[in-house]
């Protein structure tokens, strides 16, 4: 392992390891590390992604959707053609939705694979300790960094290391695996005997489907909630894991002395749904590029604040909005019911999508 590096990213996730790669890429001396032992596992996340053309409508500002998301094809399990939401009373809303689902283990690979071929180095079972400044001590020993990339997630001890904020709202999530096959339409439960506060989700893949349920102050464990989602439906689970999402929206400040937070741990999710693979890699992108051009250019490291909220602060900001809207009613399966009438499948396809923001 280097003992001194440009840059050193912590977390080789989506966010991290398109940080790592896009430093490398402009010639960068680059260490990226991550606690697991094999990247990528366990899985606990929807694994599902919205197709570019979705995220170029979404999104519109942001840059490199194309670049970024032109993923080997072998890595898409299932192509998904469209949503069908379930309100809490089994009414059914359709709408057509491009995307595909991945195998996200496999997927953090091929990520941490492309930043190694652009030059980074990676460095697996391999955890923070902490940071003083320029000095970071890991597990293996300690590294000088110029620039610290904080990607381990929405606890990020690396954050909690240069005094930023963290979420102040973490959602449980719970996901599995069932075997089966279940078509080319994801599907949205919503109601509270479901999932309090939140949706349960089956995301079809390849012979199986990702299962799972996100949930907000649920006085009733996850794990109780999806075993009886899954028991209603005659599913039997494999591979659980259980994790928390970011809701609450960017963290204030995502640039403190030499240090970057990108991804679950600046917030980067989009808080109306919970997804978080595509903002992750677009501002993982954002923050290897102004970490090059800081060291390269003399460029300040605030440059990738103002970068990154240009290309989609409104969003991230609108979705979380939204969701502290839906709180007011997602806690009522009366209220629920009415307002996915009132919204019909284009507005809810415009609220999954656009996370709240008005669009023809």
């Amino acid at each position: 392992m280097l003992d001194r590096c440009d840059v050193i990213v912590v977390g080789a996730g989506p966010a991290g390891s398109t940080a790592a790669r896009y430093a490398a890429e402009k010639g960068l001396d680059v260490l990226l590390i991550d606690k697991k032992k094999e990247i990528g596992v366990p899985v606990c996340c929807g694994e599902f992604n919205a197709a570019p053309a979705v995220l170029a409508e979404a999104l519109p500002n942001a840059p490199g959707i194309d670049e970024l998301f032109s993923i080997d094809p072998g890595l898409v399990q299932r192509v998904i053609r469209g949503f069908v939401v379930t309100s809490p009373k089994g009414r059914e809303y359709e709408f057509d939705l491009s995307g595909y689902t991945v195998n996200r283990d496999a997927f953090d690979r091929y990520l941490a694979d492309a930043a190694v071929c652009a030059g980074a180095v990676l460095s697996p079972d391999t955890k923070f300790i902490g940071r003083e400044g320029r000095r970071v001590t890991t597990s293996r020993g300690e590294v000088d960094a110029d620039i610290v990339v904080a990607a381990d997630g929405p606890l990020s001890r690396v954050c909690r290391s240069a005094g930023m904020e963290q979420s102040a709202v973490l959602a449980p999530a719970i996901s599995c695996r069932v075997e089966g096959e279940f078509g080319d339409r994801a599907r949205l439960f919503f109601g509270n005997r479901i999932a309090p506060g939140g949706y349960a989700w089956v995301f079809p893949k390849q012979g199986c489907a990702n299962v799972g349920l996100g949930v907000q102050k649920a006085a009733t464990p996850v794990p109780v909630l999806l075993r009886a989602f899954l028991a209603e439906r005659g599913l039997a689970a494999r591979d659980i894991q259980a994790g928390f999402v970011p809701v609450s929206g960017p963290i204030p400040e995502t640039v403190r002395e030499n240090v970057l937070a990108v991804g679950d741990a600046a917030g980067h999710v989009v808080a109306s749904n919970g997804g978080g693979i595509a903002t992750a890699m677009i501002c993982g992108r954002i923050a290897g590029l102004a970490a090059a051009g800081h060291l390269l250019h003399g460029e300040p490291l605030k440059t990738y604040e103002r970068e990154w909220r240009s290309a989609l602060g409104r969003e991230l900001l609108a979705a979380a909005r939204t969701k502290r809207m839906a709180d007011r009613f997602l806690g009522s399966d009366f209220l629920l019911e009415r307002v996915m009438g009132l919204l019909g499948n284009h507005g809810i396809r415009n609220i999954i999508v656009f996370g709240g923001l008005r669009k023809p």
